[in-house]
């Protein structure tokens, strides 16, 4: 009896080898055919047992799980439940990493917005760099954070502090600000019913707004603009366009001047060519439609070649490909290309199988200059039920002739149909319009005659049958109807079964010229217009002398 090794139920389920001995039994199990084995018979556990035996000797080269040392074959792989890296960890098409089961960080591309999401607190043990500059340090002694760069704009951003600011060496030759006080070189500066009027032009080398800075009329920028906390902009009180975090939602229209799009790293992508042309590109890649998220692409216009001539597909799925056309199947080789001489030698190439009604119908291919048509019967064994193929193949072909009735004055061929099975069956009539024939023979059956040789055949004739030839029979000959006797009808030539001697039985018999018996029995004797001669070796009932 078939037992399942105990070591199958003592596997991990997190460790490789359980992961190897559940994928090789699946693969086993699904390619046994269907209905000879199911889940827990002898064969199932016999499938196990291998699987197993397969998956601890791969599983025995990795270390923490075959005990092999330093040299093993997946030393340098990570182990599911975890590991240390001793070298360069690279994820160019995507990463994400977090803690229990919880995403932390992950890399992201929107379009053409790629970039770093952190979800949970960010800790820095040092300082912080950005563009290669360092932006921000921290000094742990003094407990003071320097957020330092040749420029730091925060745009329209709203600046909260409850603490002081101080910009130069000290108060007293720099600015000096707290929630109550602004002092610029150690001086009060006063803005309300001083400076607050409507009617007061301001000019200035650098302006840091704390609050809010609302201009009421024209806002004219000369140089860049800075926004990195969030932008709505917009025309008429409506807001068009909006930044924030990660995403820029855009609530109205993107029009383009001809000539004009968008550029990805210096690369127009999305063009307007003229007056009605939009152009789609990639950034020197590909250019891909939809993905996992994407549950349909569909056309809502036909699509063209390059010349706008032909439509390649239309949006309700008809098809058109002037070039040329490939069909694979699951990556296989070429099942059917078209191919293009010049207008007289033109068409389709099947390179494989064209089968009929299903993946398991006949099908025909060619072989050489051969087409060939295969199919199979089918037979149930009466004893187990099972049920047996047994394929033929049948071949259409054109061959030097050899039939002795080929023209003489040029090369003869013939359509030549060779089968493996063992007999032609046709279920309705054949007919021919010359005659047909056995091959390498002079045998044929033409209309009104069957020919054995130039000189032997049956023709065919107003009253009957004609026959060229000398003519042999086995057995009798007779008419359609005969009887035997005196007071028979009929005629016939027979063997007689008991002497093996031939008897000929007809009404009457005309000689014109000499006959010669041997044997003669007469019941009765007439000689008109002439005599009856009889030899002295006549033997009878009566001699009577003449």
């Amino acid at each position: 009896m078939t037992e399942l090794l105990p070591g199958i139920g003592e596997l991990d389920k997190d460790s490789l080898c359980y992961s190897i001995y559940s994928q090789l039994y699946h693969n086993f199990f699904y390619a046994q055919d269907a209905g000879t084995v199911t889940e827990g018979d002898p064969t199932s556990i016999r499938l196990r047992n291998t699987a197993y035996n397969f998956a601890s000797a791969i599983a025995s080269g990795v270390t923490g799980e075959g005990g092999t040392g330093s040299g093993s074959a997946f030393s340098g792989y990570l182990k599911k439940s975890g590991g240390d890296m001793s070298g360069l960890l690279r994820a160019d098409n995507g990463f994400e990493a977090g803690i229990a089961n919880e995403r932390i960080i992950h890399i992201y591309k929107i379009e053409q917005e790629r970039g770093v999401v952190v979800s949970g607190n960010l800790k820095l043990g040092g300082n912080l760099y950005l563009n290669g500059k360092q932006v921000l340090r921290y000094d742990s002694a003094t407990y003071t954070a320097t957020l330092e760069s040749t420029r730091i704009d925060f745009g329209n951003s709203l600046l909260h502090a409850s603490g002081e600011l101080l910009i130069g060496a000290d108060k007293e030759t720099g600015v000096y600000m707290t929630p109550a006080l602004l002092q610029v070189g150690g001086k009060n500066v006063y803005h309300a019913g001083n400076a607050n009027l409507t009617d007061i032009s301001w000019s200035m080398l650098d302006a840091l707004v704390s609050g809010r800075l609302q201009v009421t009329g024209t806002a004219d920028i000369k140089g860049i603009l800075t926004a990195e906390q969030g932008v709505n902009l917009g025309a008429d009180g409506k807001t068009v366009l909006s930044i924030h975090s990660d995403t820029a939602d855009l609530s109205g229209y993107l029009s383009f001047s001809q000539g004009y799009g968008i550029r990805i790293t210096g690369l127009p992508v999305l063009t307007r060519l003229n007056e009605k042309d939009i152009q789609l590109a990639s950034a020197g890649g590909d250019l891909l439609l939809g993905n996992e998220s994407t549950d349909k692409i569909r056309l809502q216009s036909g699509l063209w070649d390059i010349d706008g001539d032909t439509a390649l597909i239309s949006k309700y799925g008809a098809a058109c490909f002037p070039g040329s056309i490939t069909v694979r199947h699951n990556y296989g080789d070429d099942l059917l290309t078209s191919y293009r001489e010049d207008n007289t030698d033109e068409g389709i190439v099947i390179h494989k199988r064209l089968r009929m009604g299903n993946s398991q119908g006949a099908y025909l291919y060619g072989k050489d200059d051969t087409l060939a048509l295969a199919s199979k019967v089918y037979r149930t064994d009466s004893e187990n039920g099972k049920t047996v193929a047994y394929p033929y193949e049948t071949a259409f072909s054109f061959v030097p002739s050899s039939s002795l009735y080929k023209r003489q004055d040029r090369y003869s061929d013939t359509f030549f149909m060779a089968t493996d099975a063992d007999f032609f069956r046709l279920n309705k009539p054949l007919e021919a319009s010359g005659h047909i024939g056995i091959d390498g023979s002079f045998t044929r059956l033409t209309d009104k005659s069957l020919f054995f040789s130039a000189d032997n055949y049956l023709l065919s004739v107003a009253n009957g049958i004609r026959h060229y030839g000398d003519a042999y029979f086995m057995n009798g000959i007779s008419s359609e109807h005969f009887s035997s006797g005196f007071a028979g009808s009929g005629w016939a030539i027979l063997k007689n079964k008991t002497t093996d001697s031939i008897q000929a039985t007809f009404d009457e018999v005309v000689v014109r010229r000499k006959m010669r018996v041997y044997e003669l029995e007469v019941q009765k004797n007439t000689a008109t217009n002439g005599s009856l001669w009889v030899t002295d070796s006549c033997s009878g009932d009566t001699v009577v002398c003449l």
